[in-house]
């Protein structure tokens, strides 16, 4: 995965952030971790002027309003006319009517290259229902039906589907001469944080859509990670940006460059706990704060800075 990395760091992608207003700072603070350049510019009014000089536009819908979703909107029509590539962030899609309109709508008039939610919000869209634990998932589903749900948004939106959780499982439509001759193929590798990356190109992983007609797809899934992430607000918007200013920097292989960025922020999981616990068994007194999770993400960041500085190998 180092290969990305290194088109990431080379190419310095600008990235336009229309993102959640509780974790904008920490979106920027970790694309400028990767190497990446983020600006976080909000107004209608100079949505056509912002997005079409970035090289990618990453659109959180997680704190919702009028200007805010009219935002997007231009800023997506400017980025299909200039091919700029889109991540949507479904963060809490099923909490309201509000929200879920406006995403339907934006799939209808825009082509997204990347949707990314977890189990219960890609679910929500695909069914349009609610999301009744708010952003966060209540839904369960095993690895094949989670698969499953992965190629079917794939298939309905034409891009790529990314279902976050304790494993993480990506989803593209592809064409019969990108997949693996057998049924099914795996690549499997591990680095030394534990974070795992299963790559599989599966031909016909779901039998059939409405019509009746077989489809094949490339499926990968990314363990790893750690659960104090669950224990930080916004890293999975973190995530968003990651996945945003990895696709920029290589639009040629846009499933490889996701699968990319979904390994970064694992191993960036892993090894920020690592350094937090080492770090609390040196303040291990009562004149000292232990470290909790304010430390772990700023040590999150780190992480993702230090990996994508070579310090670290990835996958």
């Amino acid at each position: 995965m180092n290969n990305y990395i290194e088109k990431l760091k080379s190419r310095s992608p600008l990235i336009h952030n229309i993102t959640n207003m509780v974790t904008i700072n920490d979106v920027a603070n970790i694309e400028l971790a990767c190497g990446a350049r983020p600006i976080m510019a909000m107004a209608p009014q100079e949505m056509d002027e912002v997005t079409g000089i970035c090289d990618g536009l990453n659109l959180n819908i997680g704190t919702p309003s009028e200007e805010r979703f009219e935002a997007m909107s231009i800023a997506a029509r400017m980025a299909v006319k200039k091919n700029i590539p889109i991540v949507l962030d479904l963060v809490g899609v099923g909490v309201s009517r509000f929200r879920m309109d406006f995403v339907m709508s934006l799939l209808d008039e825009v082509h997204v290259d990347v949707i990314k939610g977890n189990l219960s919000e890609v679910k929500a869209v695909m069914e349009h229902g609610r999301c009744d634990g708010g952003v966060e998932v209540t839904d369960t589903a095993d690895e094949s039906d989670a698969k499953a749900l992965a190629c079917r948004a794939a298939l309905r939106y034409g891009c790529i589907c990314v279902i976050t959780g304790e494993t993480d499982y990506v989803a593209e439509l592809c064409d019969e001469a990108d997949c693996y001759d057998n049924n099914e193929s795996s690549l499997m590798s591990t680095d030394a944080m534990g974070t795992g990356v299963i790559d599989n190109c599966v031909v016909n992983a779901v039998a059939s859509d409405a019509d009746g007609y077989t489809h094949n797809y490339r499926v990968g899934s990314i363990t790893g990670g750690h659960f104090m992430m669950k224990r930080v607000t916004g890293s999975g918007c973190m995530l968003s940006g990651l996945i945003c200013a990895f696709v920029a920097a290589d639009c040629d292989d846009k499933y490889g460059a996701v699968t990319a960025a979904l390994s970064c922020m694992k191993s960036a999981g892993g090894l920020a706990a690592s350094d937090m616990a080492e770090h609390g068994r040196e303040t291990n007194s009562c004149y000292f704060i232990k470290p909790g999770n304010a430390a772990y993400r700023d040590r999150l960041i780190d992480a993702v800075y230090h990996i994508c500085d070579g310090d670290y190998e990835l996958m």
